[in-house]
């Protein structure tokens, strides 16, 4: 058998450049193979699989629809990137033990080799052994109750059963909240809520808690004042509640109606985002064990998120999660069985599936074909499910101030500080959110001005605020943050590049990467890929990063043995500059340089375009981001930059960052909003490693950062407070920017 290299559970999920934007677009992001995982060719034919979901009744919309939908979605991806044809065979389960039951036979008697779906354990428990009887693959994407699987070996299930879940759970739940005595309250009529309650009172009994009292109710049931009015009465420090979709919504809602207070923790598994909205407030706080987290950066999650919400113009459910991991692990086995109709070949391979790359985590099957991966436990907070972590006591400290300068007004506004702001405040969102020591900022504008700057950190140094972030323009930092290093504060720039500027001090730090780091490094990369002999330099001399950076620019190339025909200068506000350009053009270059900030740089691109440079002369720009490239237009299609930062990166929390900030601004992230995202993400680790607001502490902990983790790689800082992570080179393709190849 030939082998292949392809994605196998989401074709985008490590490629970095998705040729459509991730955000805002109707179509699906291009999907691409990578060479993470081998997996033997698909024969070119037409592969039927059965599909028995809920379709109609009670169970459609919170299971059987999502599903549906998570299976829709990866054969889609399949058959775009293989030689497959993979078609289903759909059949409503009708949301009754009966329709599951007449479904699987239908399929069975159609002759699928496979069929995937049955969400409902009740349902699967009675249908699932009619294809083991007929030697059909029966694949379950989100049936949990224990021991099912067992049914045979042809039985398979992709969600994680209730005995390696809850168990998992009660673990971390009672470590963190240490709880000692609980209540619960469970389906009896239900084979799922059963086998949870079940698995639950194991785990609690081993873990030495006291259950107070167990309730019980009927599938169907909608009134549970009377179980809940007992629960309360007892005075549980926990209540634990196993049920379906519309049982677990009325008890969450009628807990919290009858008075069960907030300190009373509900947990409830497989609790799901559209459970947490329907139940509204009563849902806050609550706990749920789970497989899937629309946050998780397993390898290729964001993209399935992002590739679902464009689809179906909503956010995956777990079970449509579930549902397309299933497909591809099926898809996979499949192909490592050599036949699209063999259902015994293919349950051999399902059995011996070992650490399968899935959007779920690296996925195994027992012995038995239950799943192995990691579970999940989160939390419902601020109506949103996060990952679970210890409530703080109410005895947290206070509040701790930052003060924030950035250019809220003036030339600076929108290119530089507007976007730090944002990404500042999209982080110190996410941070209170689960912080024991939530930051606040203080702001003041440095009106785009050295003399703006320098008020801005006075004023706030004699506030009292332990750290300062801000400052973009490398010429304002210069003369500002002296004072805070004068007077111990620290001063934690996200944007400013200009060499050696974290020399002022052991209280100053940098997020930006320095263009003594980033432009050799991209003259490298380019000289390497490009081959140029011959270049010009244009830059703004009046400005301490363009000067520092065509510095940094003219030393890596006078060291690659790089032919400099001329240096062009210019000053901040100048807006002609075609005299330079001409004296450049004349020259013949094969390669122009271009260090400038955000609104000369738009113009030199754009009269670099109206004289008549040739496309055979590649421009180089320093720092140009999607703004630059707008304003500029088709002046800068194929120009290269040297940057910290890029959209399309899959750096674990990038891809969640990107559409967070899409959600909360309605725009695209800008460099700037990511790099200034990443230094409070930096900072507040640091508080919280000294738990104080101490600045000479807070300094010491920065300086001890070492391969911390945020949006822009593994971050460190080296002796004198530079940020140390992998530098990037990207060009301007169709209007937006791609890695440079």
């Amino acid at each position: 058998m030939n082998v292949i290299r392809i994605a196998t559970f989401a074709f985008v999920f490590a490629f970095v450049a998705l040729a459509v934007g991730l955000s805002g677009c109707d179509d699906m992001a291009q999907m691409v193979p990578d060479d993470t995982t081998m997996m033997p060719e698909m024969m070119d034919a037409e592969i039927a699989i059965g599909m028995a979901v809920a379709l109609t009744g009670d169970f459609a919309e919170p299971y059987g629809l999502p599903m549906k939908r998570g299976f829709e979605l990866a054969q889609e991806e399949i058959n775009m990137h293989t030689k497959a044809h993979i078609t289903f065979v759909p059949v409503d389960a009708q949301s009754t033990v009966e329709g599951g039951v007449a479904a699987v036979q239908q399929l069975v008697d159609q002759g699928v080799p496979a069929i995937v779906g049955i969400g409902i354990s009740t349902h699967l428990k009675e249908a699932f052994p009619i294809a083991q009887e007929n030697g059909v693959v029966a694949f379950s994407s989100i049936s949990a109750a224990a021991g099912l699987s067992s049914i045979g070996d042809y039985i398979f299930r992709a969600g994680l059963a209730t005995n390696i879940l809850h168990p998992n759970g009660v673990l971390k739940t009672h470590e963190q909240l240490g709880y000692t005595k609980v209540a619960a309250i469970y389906d009896a009529a239900d084979t799922y809520s059963t086998s949870s309650n079940e698995e639950i009172t194991k785990a609690l009994e081993a873990s030495g808690v006291e259950i107070l009292a167990t309730e019980t109710f009927q599938s169907g049931d909608t009134d549970f004042s009377t179980q809940l009015t007992n629960i309360m009465g007892m005075e549980p420090e926990v209540l634990f509640i196993s049920a379906l979709a519309p049982e677990m919504v009325q008890i969450i809602v009628q807990a919290r109606e009858i008075g069960i207070p907030a300190a009373v923790h509900l947990i409830v598994p497989d609790l799901t985002a559209d459970e947490a909205q329907k139940a509204g407030a009563a849902a806050e706080g609550a706990i749920a064990f789970t497989n899937w987290s629309s946050t998780s950066d397993a390898p290729g999650n964001q993209a399935f998120v992002q590739n679902y919400r464009a689809k179906y113009g909503i956010e995956p459910e777990p079970w449509a999660a579930q549902s397309y991991a299933t497909l591809y692990i099926l898809a996979n086995a499949i192909a490592e069985a050599g036949s699209t109709t063999d259902a015994a070949a293919i349950r051999d391979a399902l059995a011996q599936t070992m650490d399968f790359p899935t959007i779920l985590g690296d996925f195994s099957f027992d012995p038995n074909g239950e799943a192995m991966y990691e579970p999940v436990v989160l939390m419902v907070k601020n109506g949103e499910l996060h990952a679970f972590e210890a409530t703080a006591p109410e005895t947290v400290a206070a509040e701790i101030p930052i003060g924030l300068v950035v250019s809220l007004t003036g030339k600076d506004a929108e290119p530089y500080g507007l976007p730090m702001k944002r990404g500042f405040e999209l982080a110190q969102e996410e941070i209170n959110m689960h912080s024991a020591m939530p930051l606040t900022f203080v702001p003041a504008d440095d009106q785009s001005s050295e003399e703006g700057a320098i008020a801005a950190v006075q004023q706030l140094v004699d506030q009292g605020v332990p750290a300062i972030v801000g400052i973009a323009i490398s010429d304002y930092l210069e003369d500002a943050f002296p004072i805070a290093q004068e007077h111990g504060v620290v001063a934690f720039s996200s944007v400013s590049t200009a060499a050696g500027l974290s020399s002022i001090g052991d209280y100053v730090f940098r997020t930006g990467l320095a263009v003594d780091i980033v432009n050799p490094s991209g003259v490298m990369i380019t000289h390497e890929k490009l081959g140029y002999e011959k270049v010009a330099l244009i830059y703004d001399a009046a400005d301490t990063y363009s000067t520092s950076s065509n510095n940094e620019i003219k030393n890596a190339l006078d060291a690659s043995g790089v032919e400099i025909l001329t240096e062009e200068t210019f000053q901040t506000g100048d807006t002609d500059v075609t005299k330079q350009l001409t004296n450049i053009m004349d020259l013949e270059p094969d390669a122009l340089f271009i260090s400038a900030l955000s609104v000369e740089l738009t113009q030199v691109l754009i009269q670099a375009g109206e004289l008549g440079i040739p496309d055979t002369v590649q421009l180089i720009a320093t720092d140009l981001t999607a703004k630059e490239i707008q304003d500029a237009g088709d002046a800068a299609e194929g120009a290269i930059t040297f940057t910290g930062w890029t959209r399309l990166s899959n750096i674990p929390g990038n891809q969640d960052f990107i559409q967070k900030y899409q959600a909360k601004y309605g725009i695209d992230p800008e460099p700037w909003a990511a790099q200034s995202y990443a230094t409070l993400r930096i900072l507040n680790a640091a508080i919280q490693k000294v738990q104080s607001a101490d600045a000479a502490a807070i300094r010491d902990a920065l300086a001890q950062t070492m391969d911390f983790p945020t949006i822009l790689g593994d971050f460190s800082f080296d002796p004198n407070g530079e940020a140390v992570y992998d530098p990037i080179v990207l060009k301007v393709k169709d209007g937006e920017l791609q890695l440079f190849e």
